[in-house]
């Protein structure tokens, strides 16, 4: 009860706050009074530190088993282990939007620390206004419309259900959708202050490195999340795959694929000194993604193994996020001359590259899009259910990925100046005729997908381009700088090329030659399934609190021992798979019980999925995380050799996360 009273108050306070802190700064944007925003400031912590008061009583109501709230009982049980009981929080749609709240109140706290000795402080101002409404808002809906502090009607119940089985199985619950929602409600930070840029048309080269700072900062985050998803998904669900096309998913990775558009469009605004139309509508549309993202995840308007919730909060979040890209649209035409005016200087063949690029992952997005809604616009008009598959998809994405990979292979030697499409052919033949060997030796050995082959030859190339390009950068400075190069922001978008082109290699492998099928085995028994020894031992029941087990140990090729479980959660009556894997660097063993034993002795059919390489996918998405980290924290180098003014140009790495 008492959680209930300090959670409710803290919303209402968060909520008056906030959006007097907005008004605040409104204020003093339309009196020029830098008194006023200082107020707004103090308004908008004063409605951040609320919001995290209403956490913590929340987290309190969670850990403590307070019955007494609606959402306790719908999502903790007494037997609900501390780390699934402190993920309860965002384990169904008023929890989770209040985490989007807290997040968000993170980020608005942040940006005003970084803009807070800025001399022009107008933009500032505008860029936090557009927070606090942005905040304002979600903090509004969880008050009016989505409380988590809902109090039982009648009889307070001695227990609760607990949350659901797939959210208690495995400890990734408690970083996948934090992570997912920093980079989420991140994206909001990058819109914001290219909007209040654009709008006081001030855009020098401080503002853009900050936009593009904010950009990589949610586009690494929501990478991280987006991966972590795919693998709780890999480890939990028991189908042996890892993205599947899913609403939700392909929700989650359109702002993702738009933001990694604007980086590529960033690296030639920052040379040109400008905010194109593309990098400002890249950024606008990023920040609306996020919007929708959370309206198929949490309005339960599509199908999905990824929503736990089904509300009635659609046409809010539908008509927010129509507010938000008619006022980005707006913006854009009221300061057409801002964006359409020429740069300072031309892109030359590597700006062309970087362009294509940003608009194949552009075209990639408005496939996923189109796939994603249409079966939402057929309802509509036919009322009829429609699916749209991992064929759709494919058919579309696979060839504009390749594509993307062979310019990738390109652009670390596109110059600036001019296309030097002789010097482009020398430097690069070498990696070229790699990746023909690649392609000639994977025919040879039986290989006909063309997909495949394709991603396996230019990922060859990537890599081989990539690689030689870095050490090209370094053999051109001097020995003692050349460890501190490493550790650069030029090479943080070389490395991340080098994972995309891991993550192509496993993701094509596991693809092509993956295997999955069903065996039985009798207890004591050996039998060999798709090249893989699989020795069945005996079943076990392991009883704790949160859960009760039916295991099956399996010893695969005769050395280590995997349990995969058939597992009941508390008072839920339906009983969940337990995948088990057997991971190694040239393919993972995936079981799964399919059908248990009728007794002890008797044999025990199991679910077999073989996956050569996918841990390249998991190492290669750990390569790109790591670039983009680098891409902001890493050492900004000044050019080497002789002076800017003195150095002809060369043909450096091309970096999507570099300073130009």
């Amino acid at each position: 009860m008492t959680q209930a009273v300090l959670g409710t108050a803290g919303l209402v306070v968060a909520f008056v706050f906030e959006v007097a802190g907005t008004v605040a700064l409104a204020v003093a944007l339309w009196r020029r009074r830098r008194l006023w925003r200082d107020v707004g400031l103090r308004l908008l912590v004063v409605g951040v530190a609320a919001v995290v008061a209403s956490v913590a009583a929340l987290e309190d109501a969670l850990v403590t088993h307070d019955f007494a709230l609606s959402y306790v009982v719908q999502n903790n049980s007494r037997e609900t282990p501390l780390i699934f009981s402190i993920s309860g929080m965002w384990s169904a749609l008023q929890g989770s939007l209040l985490l989007w709240a807290l997040v968000g109140g993170v980020y608005l706290l942040g940006l005003a620390w970084v803009l807070r000795h800025e001399d022009d402080w107008v933009v500032g101002a505008t860029a936090l206004a557009i927070l606090g409404v942005i905040e304002a808002f979600f903090v509004g809906v969880i008050l009016f419309a989505a409380s988590p502090f809902a109090l039982v009607s009648g009889v307070i119940p001695v227990d609760g259900q607990g949350p659901n089985p797939l959210l208690q199985q495995y400890p990734l619950v408690l970083i996948h959708p934090p992570m997912l929602y920093a980079g989420l409600v991140g994206m909001s930070v990058p819109f914001a202050l290219a909007t209040a840029s654009l709008w006081h048309r001030h855009l020098d080269d401080a503002w853009l490195r900050r936009i593009r700072n904010w950009s990589l900062i949610s586009w690494v985050a929501l990478g991280i999340g987006i991966t972590l998803g795919a693998w709780w998904s890999y480890q939990v669900l028991g189908w042996g795959g890892y993205w599947a096309w899913d609403p939700v998913e392909n929700a989650a990775l359109l702002p993702w694929l738009i933001m990694a558009a604007y980086l590529h469009v960033a690296v030639g605004e920052r040379r040109r000194r400008r905010l194109s139309a593309a990098g400002y509508g890249l950024v606008a549309a990023a920040a609306a993604m996020t919007i929708f993202t959370t309206y198929i995840t949490r309005s339960g308007v599509l199908e999905s193994v990824h929503a736990f919730s089904d509300s009635s909060l659609g046409t809010v979040l539908l008509v927010f996020f129509g507010l938000v890209v008619v006022g980005a649209v707006v913006v854009a035409l009221a300061r057409a001359d801002v964006l359409t005016q020429p740069g300072a200087r031309p892109n030359g063949a590597r700006g062309t590259l970087l362009g294509i690029n940003a608009a194949l992952l552009a075209l990639v997005a408005v496939v996923v899009l189109a796939g994603t809604i249409f079966p939402l616009i057929d309802y509509q008009v036919s009322h009829a259910s429609v699916n749209v598959g991992a064929p759709f998809f494919d058919r579309f994405v696979v060839p504009l990925s390749l594509v993307a990979l062979a310019l990738m292979a390109l652009a670390p030697w596109s110059r600036w100046q001019g296309a030097h499409l002789d010097e482009l052919g020398s430097r690069t033949l070498a990696p070229a005729a790699l990746a023909v060997v690649v392609l000639v030796v994977a025919v040879a050995a039986g290989v006909r997908s063309l997909a495949t082959l394709g991603a396996w030859s230019l990922a060859a190339f990537v890599l081989v381009s990539t690689v030689a390009a870095v050490a090209r950068q370094l053999a051109a400075r001097p020995r003692g700088r050349r460890l501190r190069a490493v550790a650069s922001r030029q090479v943080a978008g070389m490395i991340v090329h080098i994972g995309v082109a891991i993550v192509a290699v496993g993701m094509a492998s596991a693809t092509t030659f993956g295997h999955q099928g069903e065996v039985r085995i009798a207890r004591g028994h050996t039998v060999s399934v798709y090249g893989q020894r699989l020795t069945y031992e005996g079943v076990r029941t392991v009883v704790t609190p949160q859960k009760t087990s039916f295991e099956a140990e399996v010893v695969v090729d005769g050395q280590g021992r995997y349990y995969p479980a058939i597992t009941q959660f508390g008072t839920y009556t339906t009983p969940v798979g337990t995948p088990a894997v057997a991971v190694s660097p040239l393919r993972d063993v995936y079981l799964t019980i399919d059908a248990p034993p009728s007794t002890s002795s008797s044999p025990i059919t199991l679910g077999v999925v073989v996956q050569p390489l996918i841990f390249w996918l998991w190492l290669g998405a750990a390569t790109i995380a790591f670039g983009g980290v680098l891409a902001v924290v890493g050492i900004r180098l000044e050019p080497s050799g002789r002076r800017p003014s003195e150095r002809p140009e060369a043909p450096v790495p091309s970096v999507v996360g570099a300073d130009a």
